[in-house]
């Protein structure tokens, strides 16, 4: 995508500024390349495209759902500067001796292009979903340029300074190309990608591209401002994207705030239409929306695919799916009987009728490895149990991103990753708390390396605190832990200590152990958490934060790398 903004940038300027004309070709993907014929017209060097350029142009935009010029320009050594301009020129604007004198003043790309003496860059420029395909364009400039080359692309919008030659890429409703680079206008987004999310639409995504050298997870955080909206994204390889259905208002002017000079690119640019694939007709999605645990929270509903939940995946992690559910019921008819199932003393390995589960609590947010849910949907499946829609439908779900496997002989089996579930009906502090330890959890799940720290850190508790918490998860009414299970106590041990930021670790278990049924039910145990102040807790916590701070740049309390 990038190098096709760098193609664009480079062809304006070629057009503009030679001093003879020039023979040059439109590269269009998977056509033979055409020469574009031009002519000189009060000062700007105009090009046209032939009817069979025109169609092959239309025949692109349809199966893109868009299309921008991508021109790549070289500049010669300049004696002044002066202000250039690059725009499109449609059949209106053409007369039978040339340009029409008459014709509407329209948006272009703008810029002094003496700034990159003996310099190549590029320009792309975005047509307009909603207007006439353009018949041509024109490029005006004191500068002396060569266009070197000229070419059909998707849209895009934004900068891309990966390589020695920028890439400057613009919306239907043009900009300005100067320095310094570090802000771009996305309010003309909507102009040339679709600005509404509906069950046959997407949003685009911004993609933000970091210089190698500051791709490491330690770097220092870039901030971004996004429609008022500010970011914080800590660098942890070479691109990160956002979808722009999480933000509150994507489509506005973007700045970089701090550490700008880590930024290779900025660009949107269209979403995967592969992401609008529903069950059987309905709105239940099946295919999950790649992003960072950090946007899941605020993200707004209005743009969901579906009706009752939204599904995403971490990209950091392959194979951990997120649900966020419409509410609490919709996520027991995905969850409850499941956690019953799992986790619940009493019920492990049971799989509880409706009416039995009446009345009964899961949990509020939900984290399940690949070896559980196989096991519950294997033997659901051996014993004919009848499984609710959402069951059915979260088995589906997990079968088609490989959480689950179909065997030959029908049976189901683990595949890779997890499933964590958080509800809308929480409150949003909540739902950052649920999203870090749950988080946690898909970590545990899929790492065998963090497994084996957190057993070696679980180890150092003193007698008494690991006693308290064997009995806190036993006697928390909302909890009921198997606690002889070995996995699910060092797994719960470990989201616990991480949950929430080093700092409050200390007073969580204090106040904890101050609760009624600590006090009625643990005594002795919860009284010594308290005279020391959860001292081994915290202990607990600062060794684990500093195994994940150094491996994956998180945190406790914090499992993503983009905050708001």
């Amino acid at each position: 995508m990038l190098r096709k903004v760098f193609f664009c940038a480079a062809l304006a300027l070629f057009f503009i500024s030679c001093s003879r004309p020039s023979s040059f070709a439109l590269e269009i993907p998977a056509v033979p390349a055409e020469s574009v014929s031009q002519f000189t017209s009060g000062g700007m060097r105009c090009f046209r495209f032939s009817d069979a350029q025109r169609d092959i142009i239309g025949s692109f935009f349809s199966a893109n759902k868009s299309a921008a010029l991508q021109i790549t320009i070289s500049v010669k050594k300049q004696k002044s500067s002066g202000s250039s301009g690059i725009g499109f020129l449609y059949e209106e604007d053409f007369s039978s001796f040339g340009l029409r004198s008459d014709r509407p003043i329209r948006p272009q790309v703008s810029g002094d292009f003496s700034q990159f003496e003996g310099l190549t860059f590029s320009v792309i420029f975005c047509m307009n979903k909603d207007a006439p395909l353009p018949s041509g364009f024109y490029i005006k400039t004191g500068a002396s340029c060569k266009v070197i080359a000229a070419k059909i692309v998707p849209a895009q919008i934004g900068f891309d300074f990966r390589s020695a030659e920028p890439v400057f890429a613009f919306a239907p409703n043009g900009g300005t190309i100067e320095k310094p680079y570090f802000k771009t206008d996305f309010t003309g987004v909507p102009m040339s990608l679709n600005a509404t999310a509906t069950s046959q639409s997407l949003l685009p995504q911004m993609e933000l591209y970091f210089h190698q050298a500051d791709a490491e997870h330690n770097a220092a955080p870039v901030r971004l401002t996004v429609g008022g909206e500010r970011l914080t994204i800590r660098p942890s390889g070479d691109c990160v994207a956002i979808p722009c259905a999480a933000l509150k208002s994507p489509f506005a002017q973007v700045s970089i705030d701090e550490n700008e000079v880590k930024v290779a690119a900025l660009l949107v640019r269209a979403t995967d239409e592969s992401l609008l694939s529903f069950k059987d007709g309905t709105r239940f999605v099946t295919k999950p929306i790649p992003c960072d645990p950090g946007l899941i929270m605020a993200w707004n509903r209005d743009n969901w695919r579906g009706n009752e939940y939204e599904l995403f995946v971490w990209d950091r992690f392959k194979g951990v799916l997120y649900f966020d559910t419409l509410d609490y019921a919709v996520q027991d008819d995905f969850f409850r009987r499941l956690a019953f199932f799992v986790e619940k003393a009493g019920y492990r390995g049971k799989l509880l009728s409706d009416s039995e589960l009446a009345g009964k609590h899961g949990y509020n947010a939900h984290d399940y490895r690949a070896e559980s849910l196989a096991d519950f949907f294997e033997t659901a499946r051996k014993t004919r149990f009848p499984l609710n829609q959402k069951e059915r439908l979260l088995a589906d779900i997990l079968l088609a991103n490989g959480v689950l496997k179909l065997n030959a002989d029908g049976s189901i089996g683990a595949g890779q990753g997890a499933v964590i579930s958080i509800s809308q009906e929480s409150s949003l502090a909540l739902r950052y708390q649920f999203v870090a330890h749950e988080g946690w959890h898909g970590i545990f799940f899929i790492d065998d390396d963090f497994r084996n720290a957190v057993a070696s850190i679980y180890y150092t508790l003193d007698r008494q605190t690991l006693a308290y918490l064997r009995r806190y998860f036993q006697v928390t009414p909302s909890l009921n832990y198997d606690v002889d299970d070995d996995y699910l106590m060092k797994n719960e041990f470990m989201a616990y200590m991480l949950q929430k930021p080093v700092s409050e670790v200390g007073p969580y278990f204090v106040a904890m152990a101050r609760r009624s049924h600590s006090q009625t039910k643990a005594k002795e145990l919860a009284d010594y958490i308290i005279s020391t102040d959860a001292a081994g807790f915290v202990s607990a916590a600062t060794m684990l934060e500093e195994y994940v701070s150094a491996r994956w740049n998180l945190s406790a309390g914090r499992v993503w790398l983009i905050s708001r």
